[in-house]
């Protein structure tokens, strides 16, 4: 039972982290035990347990754990120094320029060009993620993926790498989060590392940086990377981004960064339509082995929400509940599985249930929300209702503010830029909004 808990486990986890953060961190875990909803983890010292604490990646195990099992989870780490640790983990763990292998192993998650599920919401995004393998530097560069959550950008991004690694085995490919960029360079700053760093991600063939919205508001960090991108770019070498949102709406990056991230190929992934949404539960449910009939395809296709992951992990509760317990996979079982990842009735978070949650939080009718009114009392909750719309939406700037009395983009970006320096220091608005996330997700 434990390698089975462990293996979706892991396989949740390879859909969240990055393919280098999945080698460094969770490829040198073994499961030892499950008993009681706690799972016994061994690490290879005291030091790499403390990084797994400190990057929080604990707690990631333990949710991944819960999709996995459908019930509460905890994990035990323990040190086991008879575990062997590779070199390139060591290397990265100890923060020291990292080395990749002559002939690096494939994708941990199986995220290939083989295994994307392409359809017309995405075709645009593959085609180019393909092009930049066939011809690195020419075309598209940069190519500037973005898109709503679990909508595939990272797995296209693990692909290039992945076939840069097999096309191209002699050159350099760094994949990374611009998250681990920020640390690594923190890193090298206090350890006054920088010339390591500069040669490490300057020299590479290729740089492929997933979430790239973390650089917002990190003045040096942007810097950094801006001279980064430069480099790479005069040289001919490709680079590979992915974001939440295009270089536009990033508000709180340079401007010079958006530009430049906005200077080659800006390819959108949107939710899948009924089509591609039939296919994908068809190739989930295959590649987990979950055994469904046709109309129960076709009800969770029309059912689940546009998000991949959450896909995912209906499909692995309903995987755990078959193996572990015995269940069969019926249409009940299915209804369970997607209703407690918040997809039962089919209807995920959009701009009017937000606007009506909010509205109903600050005491104002929808009208008075939409109205031209500038007071505080009603500033202040639409700017709150855009800002919740932005982040838990997949909608355009152009929309949210389409709903919100007709206004256009860029009033939107700066009331979401307003709204966001208020966050910093008004801890009543704080908890408030933290209060209105609560109920949406609950």
């Amino acid at each position: 039972m434990v390698d089975t808990i462990w293996g979706e486990a892991r396989r949740l986890l390879g859909a969240e982290l990055s393919a280098k953060d999945f080698e460094t961190w969770v490829e040198p875990l073994r499961a030892t035990g499950w008993s009681d909803g706690e799972l016994t983890v061994e690490v290879p010292s005291g030091f790499f347990r403390e990084r797994l604490k400190e990057r929080h990646l604990v707690r990631r195990l333990e949710r991944a754990l819960e999709q996995a099992t459908g019930t509460p989870a905890t994990v035990l780490l323990q040190v086991n120094r008879a575990l062997d640790v590779p070199a390139r983990h060591a290397a990265v763990v100890q923060a020291a320029p990292a080395v990749r292998p002559k002939r690096p192993p494939a994708s941990p998650r199986g995220y290939t060009f083989d295994t994307f599920v392409v359809g017309a919401s995405n075709q645009v995004a593959f085609a180019a993620a393909q092009d930049v393998v066939a011809s690195p530097g020419v075309r598209f560069n940069p190519l500037f993926v973005y898109g709503g959550c679990g909508l595939g950008k990272t797995h296209l991004l693990t692909a290039v790498t992945d076939a840069m690694n097999h096309e191209r085995p002699s050159g350099q490919v760094l994949f990374l989060s611009a998250e681990n960029f920020v640390n690594e360079m923190i890193v090298a700053i206090q350890s006054k590392r920088m010339t390591e760093f500069h040669a490490r991600f300057r020299g590479t063939e290729m740089l492929v940086v997933d979430d790239v919205q973390f650089l917002i508001g990190k003045q040096r960090s942007q810097q950094e990377f801006l001279y980064t991108f430069k480099t790479l770019h005069r040289a001919s070498r490709q680079i590979v981004l992915a974001s939440d949102r295009p270089p536009r709406d990033m508000l709180g990056l340079d401007e010079k960064l958006r530009d430049r991230f906005a200077s080659g190929l800006l390819a959108d992934v949107q939710p899948p339509d009924a089509d591609l949404r039939r296919a994908l539960v068809e190739r989930k449910a295959a590649a987990i082995g979950v055994p469904l009939t046709p109309e129960l395809v076709g009800y969770m296709a029309e059912h689940w929400c546009t998000n991949v992951r959450v896909l995912e992990g209906a499909l692995t509760r309903l995987y755990a509940s078959a193996t572990l317990s015995g269940r069969p996979v019926t249409r009940a079982a299915v209804e369970e599985a997607l209703a407690a990842h918040g997809n039962g009735d089919g209807q995920g978070l959009t701009v009017a249930r937000i606007v009506n949650e909010v509205c109903r939080e600050y005491r104002l009718s929808r009208d008075e929300i939409a109205s031209p009114r500038r007071t505080a009392r009603v500033a202040v909750p639409r700017q709150v209702a855009m800002y919740l719309c932005r982040h838990h939406t997949d909608a355009p700037l152009a929309t949210i503010g389409a709903d919100l009395g007709g206004r256009d983009h860029s009033t939107v970006a700066h009331a979401l830029k307003a709204i966001e320096r208020r966050l910093q220091h008004d801890m009543a608005l704080r908890q408030s909004v933290a209060a209105l996330q609560a109920r949406l997700q609950g």
